[in-house]
C-alpha cells in the first residue's frame, strides 16, 4: 500500500507538502477450519482449490479497478467467530481509511472472478452474497426482508435485496462500518485499549434464542439502525471435496412462483 509521499520538505518545520494519492485497500480474510483438512487432505489445511483459483483469477480485475489488495488467513481455530476476529485485527493493522474494505470469504466457496469485484464495488457498508447450503434441494442461506402485507422484498435500484440475515462466507464490510460497530458495542471489543479487536461475529444466546456468528452480526448491525443488503446475481458455489452445489440466488428467485422464469407460467398462459 502506498503511503502519502513527501514532495517538498522544509528543513526547520518538517513536511511542507504531501502527495496523498493512495489507492483504496481491500483485505481478503479466509478462515481455514479443521474441517478443511478433512475435505482437502492438506497438512496444514488449505482453502479449497476452487476457492484459491477464484481468488487468483479475481485479483487482476480488482487491481485494474484501482484497488490495492491484501490477504490474511487463520488455520485451525475451532471458533469461527474467533478466527474472523483475529483476521479482522490483522486487516485493521494495514487499513488507513474509512473507505477501505474487508471481505470475508469461506474456504469452501468459489465464484466467477467478476463477481468478487461486483461485491467489492457495490455501494454500502455491509454487503453480502448468498449461496446454497450443502444439501439436496436448492436452499440459500440468509433471509430477505419482505413487506408484512404484500410479502414483496425491498429492492434497490441496483438490484440489491434488503436482508434480515446474511451469511458471512462472501461478505463485504467497510472500515467505516467497523468503526461504527466498535463505538456502538464497546463490550464486543477485546485486547489492550490501544489496539482493540472487534468481535463482529460474536455468537451465542440472545433473548432466549441461540444465534450463529453470521446471523448475530446481521442482527447487531441492524439494531444500530443500519441496513444489510444482498447482491443476488452472483455465481457462488459451495464445495465439499469433489462435490459442488452451484448457485445463483437471482436466477433462483426468477424460477419461483410469479417469477419471469417460473416453469408453471407457460402452462398457465396456454390455459
Amino acid at each position: 500500500m502506498e503511503e502519502p509521499r513527501i514532495t517538498k520538505r522544509d528543513d526547520i518545520f518538517g513536511v511542507f507538502e504531501v502527495k496523498t494519492d493512495r489507492k483504496k485497500k481491500v483485505i481478503f480474510c479466509i478462515p481455514i477450519t479443521k474441517s478443511a483438512a478433512w475435505e482437502t487432505k492438506d497438512d496444514p489445511p488449505q482453502p479449497h482449490p476452487a476457492c484459491v483459483k477464484s481468488l487468483r483469477d479475481s485479483l487482476p480485475l480488482i487491481v485494474a479497478a484501482g484497488w490495492d489488495e491484501g490477504f490474511t488467513r487463520t488455520i485451525g481455530n475451532p471458533y469461527i467467530s474467533g478466527a474472523r476476529a483475529d483476521m479482522t485485527r490483522q486487516a485493521l493493522d494495514v487499513i488507513r481509511s474509512n473507505e477501505d474494505v474487508i471481505i470475508y470469504i469461506d474456504y469452501d466457496l468459489s465464484w466467477d472472478p467478476p463477481d468478487l469485484l461486483k461485491l467489492l464495488e457495490t455501494q454500502g457498508d455491509v454487503i453480502a452474497g448468498t449461496y446454497r447450503t450443502k444439501e439436496d434441494g436448492e436452499h440459500y442461506m440468509g433471509a430477505i426482508m419482505a413487506h408484512p402485507q404484500t410479502f414483496a422484498p425491498a429492492v434497490r435500484a441496483d438490484g440489491c435485496i434488503r436482508a434480515m440475515a446474511a451469511p458471512a462466507g462472501f461478505l463485504k464490510v467497510t472500515a467505516a462500518a467497523i468503526d461504527k460497530f466498535m463505538i456502538h458495542y464497546p463490550e464486543l471489543s477485546f485486547g489492550p485499549s490501544y489496539r482493540l479487536t472487534p468481535d463482529l461475529f460474536h455468537h451465542g444466546a440472545h433473548k432466549r434464542m441461540w444465534w450463529g456468528e453470521d446471523y448475530a452480526f446481521s442482527r447487531n448491525w441492524q439494531e444500530m439502525g443500519e441496513e444489510l443488503w444482498i447482491v443476488p446475481d452472483l455465481n457462488l458455489h459451495h464445495h465439499s471435496g469433489d462435490k459442488v452445489w452451484k448457485g445463483n440466488f437471482h436466477k433462483f428467485l426468477l424460477r419461483q412462483p410469479g417469477g419471469s422464469e417460473d416453469p408453471v407460467r407457460p402452462a398457465q398462459a396456454v390455459a
